[in-house]
């Protein structure tokens, strides 16, 4: 027996292939209305196929030339093999298959759709005979109504086997159509003229899975799909970020303080605070005319100290140099009639319980002195989890990210950042004082991710 499937506009068109290809003997399997073509189901047609079988007892010069037909075409293979053999579809192992070029399966798929029909060989015993089998001499008689569906399982109730192969037969197609999304998928990104989705370049930034979820959840079907340099996934990723991280827009000065607001940077060695401290002074004094004054507790590295020296002598800043927590509090109490004061600490390992233990004795000089942690975007996500967990007696609010230059996976930011109570401040990107930082915000947060 052989099982050859239709599809035609019409029912009745499908039925006069049938004849025209089996006969009237043909036995009718299935027939189902079908959606084909367009894009997720818009602009589709509908199609209607009809699976018939014809048994062949004798091998006519007509099978003959049959068989010779079929050889020229991909088989399908029975359901079991070919269901046993995708059971990876979606999967890495699929993945694999398809980068190792093995698109047979996609290929008999896309030939089936070309095509309007195809030969199915199975064997004899697979389909039994029953007591009441629908052919093709006698479908209009039984269904006068086209595209409505001949109810098998109901006519054939002492055939379960007929049942338990149709299901097979649906399970195959839905199986041939995941494996051709997923060839697709495949071939769009070893496509050099395709952009990556906004996806897949929030994956390449080592954002956790969780929050990549979370983002598809929370937007509009489709958004986070969509290219990467569009202002539509530019606009998801903004919204995303404003919901899920909270800023503070860099150091608040309220025009109505009376009192002189006064911040100290602190964080491990090597994160950039004195340059970040220079960035940010000189941007609030030359931009916006904030009367300002400099304080340095890194007396460790004379070059700290140089350094913060000549760029409060180009602002025009006065700057002060401390060593302990009395001399921190005449300092303070000095510039105490400025608007703000800018507090540049030591850079201290967080596996060193006596340097943080000085520099929590040296912040107690003034309980209105305001932390920004300083972390790098270069420093491996395990180790700035320790620093946040080591540098919280200090109970620090803000955070600030320096070096988003000198990385191409800004993951460690929304990674460590998300569900925390902790808000983002400044975003630090070159050496360059003032110019190379920005107030942090969800628009600006979201650009420096799809810069690229």
């Amino acid at each position: 027996m052989q099982i050859k499937v239709f599809r035609a506009a019409t029912m009745k068109e499908a039925m006069a292939e049938v004849k025209a290809a089996l006969g009237d003997d043909a036995v009718i399997l299935h027939t189902k209305k079908l959606k084909d073509g367009g894009i997720f189901g818009y602009g589709s047609k509908d199609v209607f196929e009809v699976t018939a079988a014809i048994e062949e007892d004798k091998p006519t010069q007509k099978s003959q030339e049959t068989a010779v037909f079929q050889s020229d075409m991909p088989t399908i293979q029975p359901p079991k093999t070919v269901l046993s053999m995708y059971k990876t579809s979606g999967t890495q192992a699929g993945i694999e298959k398809a980068e190792r070029g093995n698109f047979a399966i996609d290929k008999t798929e896309n030939q089936i759709n070309n095509d309007k029909h195809d030969f199915i060989p199975i064997q004899k015993e697979e389909i039994p005979r029953t007591s009441r089998i629908i052919k093709a001499k006698d479908f209009e008689s039984v269904n006068s109504n086209e595209g409505a569906e001949v109810d098998l399982e109901e006519s054939a109730k002492d055939a379960p086997q007929r049942k338990e192969d149709a299901e097979k037969i649906e399970k195959l197609e839905a199986e041939l159509a995941e494996m051709k999304t997923l060839l697709a998928n495949f071939m769009r990104k070893e496509s050099v003229d395709v952009n990556l989705s906004l996806q897949e370049a929030m994956e390449n930034h080592d954002v956790e899975k969780r929050i990549l979820d979370a983002m598809a959840a929370t937007s509009g079907a489709g958004e986070t799909l969509t290219d990467a340099t569009s202002i539509e996934a530019k606009n998801c990723l903004t919204a995303f970020l404003e919901k899920k991280l909270k800023y503070v827009s860099g150091i608040n000065l309220d025009g109505r303080r009376k009192e002189c607001k006064i911040v100290a940077l602190i964080g491990p060695t090597g994160v950039g605070k004195t340059t970040t401290l220079a960035k940010i002074a000189a941007g609030l004094v030359l931009n916006r005319g904030v009367k300002a004054a400099l304080i340095t507790a890194d007396t460790y590295r004379i070059s700290a100290v140089e350094q913060l020296k000549t760029y409060s002598d180009i602002i025009g800043l006065p700057l002060e140099i401390v060593y302990n927590q009395e001399e921190l509090r005449k300092a303070i109490r000095k510039h105490d009639d400025k608007e703000l004061i800018l507090i540049d600490t030591a850079g201290r390992s967080q596996h060193n319980d006596y340097q943080l233990d000085e520099l929590k004795t040296l912040l107690k000089a003034n309980a209105r002195i305001e932390k920004h942690l300083v972390l790098s975007a270069t420093t491996k996500e395990k180790d700035a989890k320790d620093i946040i967990d080591k540098f919280s007696f200090c109970n620090p609010k803000c955070v600030i990210f320096t070096k988003v230059d000198e990385t191409s996976s800004l993951g460690i930011i929304l990674n460590l950042l998300y569900e925390k109570d902790m808000a983002l401040s400044y975003l630090a990107n070159g050496q360059g004082v003032p110019d190379d930082i920005v107030v942090a915000g969800a628009e600006a947060l979201a650009e420096i991710f799809l810069r690229n």
